[in-house]
């Protein structure tokens, strides 16, 4: 089950249809800034092929 979370953890809080997105800031709170990057580094290399690939299915499929 997921961990309750306190609202001043909370720095995002929205619906996307019917899911509740919750963002975070424990995970990076204690973290320097080059641990930072280097998180947002890695979640760039492993989102930017699937974004990729949408973007061009949305494309071809529009022709």
């Amino acid at each position: 089950m997921a961990e309750k979370l306190t609202s001043d953890n909370i720095a995002e809080d929205y619906m996307i249809g019917n899911t509740r997105v919750r963002i975070a800031t424990d995970y990076c709170k204690d973290k320097t800034p080059e641990e930072v990057q280097m998180i947002l580094d890695r979640i760039a290399q492993k989102a930017q092929p699937i974004l990729v690939a949408e973007m061009l299915k949305k494309s071809t499929e529009h022709k």
